[in-house]
């Protein structure tokens, strides 16, 4: 029996690593693409790609179909179906591909962008299919638990992809070259990953399932409209900042953002790996919810504040030392604002697990429909009327409009959620790092940060433990609640 629950355990640790480790390496090489990017071809060149992957990014939700959850739930279940899920699932992400690609050049038919841009995102928009392809396959490896094939295809496909890239900037090729790489990974991947599931998963079972297919409809459409959503929201700065600027403003723009990326990576690993915990706590009742949504709320704090703090403080250095420009320092009035949705996307985070925990996808649903809505309508009046600086209080602006539908949805069901009392001990310690940074904060960049991350450290773990009431209770409330 030990035999059994050990090998149990080493699977699934296995698994969430290798999940874990190709999103970072994944996040890792689109980070390092950015930079070779500016360093290479100039902040033109990258607004022009941002721009790009910004509207290829929400078409691949779409293409996706929001088929890789339910793929996953139902051939975990009965994996003999898994061939029948591979063909019908592959029909239906390839007929969502094709819609997207529709919308997507009407749109930049509409758009009306310059020669020269529309053909970087068109070229772009064909990594659609393989990605389409690449979402059935890794669904079916998380179904039967052989996630491991993930990172054994995407590590080194993510690695190629940043060397590629570099190799050809280096020999003086444009953009194209960049875009054409691109394309050529997410191939690769899509056909390696595809021929791992034939060999070592499933055959095809070449029937259409019809039952199968009006189940996939239904069910995956709150979660497909939640997804279209989050990410039609997240471009509508960059969009609309293409129709009233210019695409050296949206490198601006994304300059600032992707720095910011890192944080959201490590957002998701936590509450990826707190949601069982808050899905047991929702069972147990109202109480045990609203101290998950507090206690995952001043862990994210946690994270955010002194990111806030560091980025206001050395935003300026640290653009030039990531994208290696002066160019890029200009980006820096854009980053102290559009930083604070770090704080905001928080609260979000927290609350929208606790919500999804309780089995509200509708709620959420309704949630992001209306951010969607209210940044459309911020972002016509401010990025039309200011430009870059609209864009970044736009950002800002709608991450603000989600937090107070969280709390008020979250409040209807659990009643009032405290969200200031999570934010006192980050906040201080944060105080304690930045009066360092302040006074301190002129050596190295790179020994500066180091600096001030020790300092934070040292001055969260007391304040924790002193604002628990002492060891005892740390240990109580923290150690022992999330161990569950």
């Amino acid at each position: 029996m030990s035999s059994i629950v050990s090998s149990s355990l080493r699977t699934i640790a296995r698994n969430a690593a290798s999940v874990l480790v190709s999103e970072v390496v994944t996040r890792a090489s689109a980070f390092v693409l950015y930079a070779l990017v500016t360093r290479h071809l100039g902040l033109f060149r990258f607004g022009q790609l941002s721009l790009a992957m910004t509207l290829v990014y929400t078409a691949q939700v779409l293409a996706a179909a929001g088929l890789k959850t339910l793929i996953v739930r139902e051939a975990a279940k009965d994996r003999t179906k898994t061939g029948l899920y591979l063909v019908n699932g592959s029909l239906i992400v390839l007929g969502a591909t094709f819609i997207s690609l529709a919308l997507l050049l009407g749109f930049v038919w509409v758009m009306d962008y310059g020669s020269d841009t529309t053909w970087v995102v068109l070229l772009l928009a064909l990594t659609l299919v393989p990605y389409a392809l690449q979402t059935i396959c890794e669904a079916l490896f998380q179904a039967v638990e052989q996630m491991h094939f993930i990172a054994y295809v995407n590590l080194p496909l993510n690695v190629a992809r940043a060397l590629g890239v570099w190799i050809l900037l280096r020999a003086d090729f444009g953009i194209y070259a960049v875009v054409g790489t691109l394309l050529a990974v997410q191939t690769a991947i899509a056909v390696v990953e595809l021929w791992l599931v034939l060999t070592r998963v499933t055959r095809p079972t070449l029937r259409i399932d019809t039952g199968f297919v009006r189940k996939a409809v239904h069910a995956t459409a709150p979660f497909l409209g939640i997804d279209v959503l989050i990410s039609v929201s997240g471009s509508i700065p960059i969009v609309l900042l293409s129709y009233f600027s210019n695409e050296s403003n949206i490198g601006l723009l994304s300059a600032a953002n992707q720095l910011l990326s890192p944080v959201m990576l490590l957002y998701q690993s936590v509450v990826l790996s707190l949601f069982p915990v808050m899905c047991r706590r929702y069972e147990e009742g109202i109480e045990s919810l609203k101290q998950s949504a507090e206690g995952v709320t001043e862990l994210l704090l946690a994270i955010a504040l002194p990111i806030v703090v560091g980025l206001t403080i050395l935003g300026d250095r640290i653009l030039v030392l990531v994208y290696g420009g002066q160019d890029f320092a200009l980006a820096t009035f854009v980053l102290r604002i559009v930083v604070w949705q770090v704080v905001l996307r928080a609260y979000t985070t927290a609350l929208g697990q606790v919500l999804l925990a309780g089995n509200r996808e509708r709620t959420t649903l309704s949630i992001v429909a209306i951010n969607t809505v209210g940044g459309l309508a911020l972002g016509m009046i401010l990025v039309s009327q200011f430009g870059l600086l609209g864009a970044a209080i736009t950002i800002v602006a709608t991450r603000g409009i989600g937090v107070i539908q969280h709390y008020v949805r979250l409040s209807r069901i659990a009643g009032r959620v405290n969200l200031i009392t999570p934010a006192r001990t980050p906040a201080l310690a944060s105080l304690c790092m930045g009066l360092f940074l302040v006074v301190g904060g002129y050596h190295g960049i790179v020994i500066t940060i180091l600096a001030a991350a020790g300092v934070y450290v040292a001055a969260l773990v007391p304040l924790t433990v002193w604002s628990a009431g002492g060891v005892r209770q740390f240990r109580t409330r923290y150690l022992q609640a999330w161990s569950e």
